[in-house]
């Protein structure tokens, strides 16, 4: 219940184009439900990580104007908190196969340049701040770029 009210809040206040880029009135609410998470994170780690995971997979197929802004919530969240970021990116390396891959990339294709450039930077950050799977992560990456 939490992150679907982060997510409409989210949603409410410019989702996906405000990606990487909180405006004044959403950081408050986010920083609630990256608190509660963290507070919620020592009992139920598995059950979060699950439902980040469902949230993002359930998204990438999905119209629906919510889902378009997920992946930039969830996002958002990363960068909030390393502690979900890391809880969530092996899991999500593994997960990426072609399939998904093709999905992101539609999901992505109909944004402005500018918006796009927005979501790339802040995956690079996420990227370069991660240090939990980076290995798994940059073979993922090296493995993908090349076949």
């Amino acid at each position: 219940r939490v992150l679907s009210c982060g997510l409409k809040d989210f949603c409410a206040h410019g989702g996906a184009e405000a990606a990487g880029a909180a405006g004044d009135k959403r950081v408050p609410k986010i920083a609630s439900v990256v608190g509660i998470l963290g507070h919620l994170a020592s009992r139920h780690a598995g059950s979060i990580k699950q439902e980040l995971l469902r949230m993002f997979h359930e998204s990438l197929g999905s119209p629906r104007e919510h889902h378009k802004a997920t992946v930039p919530f969830l996002l958002q969240l990363a960068l909030m908190s390393p502690a979900l970021l890391a809880a969530v990116s092996p899991e999500l390396v593994d997960s990426l196969k072609p399939p998904v891959l093709n999905q992101l990339h539609q999901h992505f294709s109909s944004l402005p340049r500018d918006e796009l450039e927005g979501v790339v930077g802040v995956v690079v950050h996420l990227l370069c701040h991660t240090s939990a799977g980076a290995l798994r992560t940059l073979r993922f990456l090296l493995a993908t770029a090349a076949p």
